[in-house]
């Protein structure tokens, strides 16, 4: 039997967190701020402490810091390999604000300081790429790395998008994809692996793939990365009047009358029993 455990937010802010468990397998994608790892420690630790892989869709802080932590502080829990794959430096640098761009750096050195120290493998994954775990029971296709052609929304379009396939069922983790990352998407894959039971919303359910995705997609569940203020929008004058588009995301899933469920970040950490109907 194969679970999804969606953790939650310990801050209540945007965060994308996620540990897949397969027989013996334990798998994580990407993980959240600094903030999250003492949680994700004692979770990991319940489940035996040992990570067969931890994937990373892409480097912003609200998906990537809680792994630097892990790497740095938490020796006990044993991380066998990282899988992602990041633009060029020169591409960071070029499209990043300043700051943001040194606080990138930053981050990326850190995470190839830590991963050499721990004695950690980092693979560098490819569209069109397969890896097999719990026994080939569990497969992950790599549907798509960044592409810097696109200048558009460029770190979050450069996110790693993953298909995660067991017990018949399938979850695509899009990270923080964007429109443009979105289009490509359809255009280079074929439509049966973008078709998925389970969707992460992209980039936490608002400005992320547009509807053309989702309707690609069809899902049955949705996994909103969302804290509350984001899944309802809020702003000075309460419901739906912040800036976000998050309900217009909402009711392109709503119109499309497939989704049996919507799975959300705010009501807490969420065990999925993968095998449900």
């Amino acid at each position: 039997m194969s679970r999804l455990h969606f953790l939650k937010s310990v801050t209540d802010t945007i965060n994308t967190s996620f540990i897949f468990e397969s027989g013996d397998s334990l798998l994580v994608l990407d993980g959240g701020f600094a903030s999250e790892a003492p949680y994700m420690h004692e979770y990991l630790k319940k489940l035996g402490g040992h990570v067969n892989a931890w994937f990373i869709t892409h480097f912003h802080d609200d998906h990537f810091e809680c792994l630097l932590e892990m790497l740095s502080k938490y020796t006990d829990i044993i991380v066998d390999k990282i899988y992602c794959s990041f633009p060029s430096d020169e591409f960071i640098i070029r499209h990043e604000p300043k700051q943001d761009s040194i606080m990138s750096e930053e981050y990326l050195r850190r995470f190839r300081e830590y991963s050499s120290k721990r004695g950690v493998e980092i693979v560098t994954v490819n569209a069109g790429e397969t890896y097999c775990f719990d026994n080939k029971k569990v497969k992950v296709r790599v549907l798509r790395t960044p592409d810097e052609s696109i200048n558009a929304n460029p770190i979050n379009n450069s996110s790693v998008v993953y298909r995660f396939e067991t017990d018949g069922k399938s979850i695509l983790f899009l990270g923080d994809l964007g429109v443009e990352g979105g289009k490509q998407l359809l255009e280079s894959v074929e439509p049966k692996f973008i078709k998925a039971d389970y969707v992460q919303m992209a980039h936490h359910g608002q400005n992320g793939v547009d509807k053309e995705c989702y309707e690609a997609i069809r899902p049955s569940y949705c996994l909103w990365p969302t804290p509350s203020w984001l899944w309802d929008n809020i702003g000075s004058g309460g419901y739906d009047t912040g800036i976000y588009n998050t309900l217009v995301t909402r009711g392109w899933l709503s119109a499309m009358h497939c989704v049996k469920r919507h799975y959300r970040m705010t009501d807490g950490t969420q065990i999925i029993d993968l095998c449900e109907k």
